[in-house]
């Protein structure tokens, strides 16, 4: 029973996968949204850049010695909700240019239907999503404009 729970603990540390290309990074981060009974809670943090990692602890900072205060993030920027089982799903080819690349991903998530731009970038360790725009119909932002100008916004 030991040796279970140790090799549990050890999957769980694992880093993050890192992904070569731009295509299979968007592909993993939307895999676990498609399929009934398969969506499971995920850190949608495991696929941020170090910039963009940079914004939210910024704005963890000043919270973290109060155990009440609201997560910096209530709800995952790529579905733009907490709750999913996302539908007619379309992924863009990924443009890619000096070592960036820019994703648009639609779908329509219980009711909603929602247009997203994701901004990639290589990092050493694989492909990162670097930012997050929503082009949707009343559902406009860009996730780190929200972090870096108006963090009281997503919590």
């Amino acid at each position: 029973m030991r040796a279970l729970i140790a090799m549990l603990l050890a999957l769980w540390t694992l880093p993050a996968l890192a992904y070569d290309d731009p295509k299979a990074l968007v592909d993993a981060i939307y895999a676990p949204h498609t399929t009934l009974g398969t969506a499971r809670a995920q850190d949608p943090a495991q696929y941020y850049s170090e910039r963009l990692k940079g914004l939210i602890a910024r704005n963890a900072a000043p919270s973290a010695n109060d155990d009440s205060a609201p997560p910096v993030l209530d709800f995952n920027p790529f579905i733009g909700a907490q709750q999913a089982l996302l539908r007619d799903l379309a992924i863009s080819a990924p443009i890619e240019r000096d070592g960036k690349a820019l994703v648009t991903v639609s779908f329509t998530n219980f009711d909603n239907t929602a247009l997203l731009s994701l901004s990639l970038v290589r990092e050493a360790d694989g492909w990162k999503v670097d930012d997050v725009a929503s082009l949707g119909e009343g559902e406009n932002w860009l996730l780190s404009w929200l972090l870096q100008y108006d963090p009281f916004a997503i919590r």
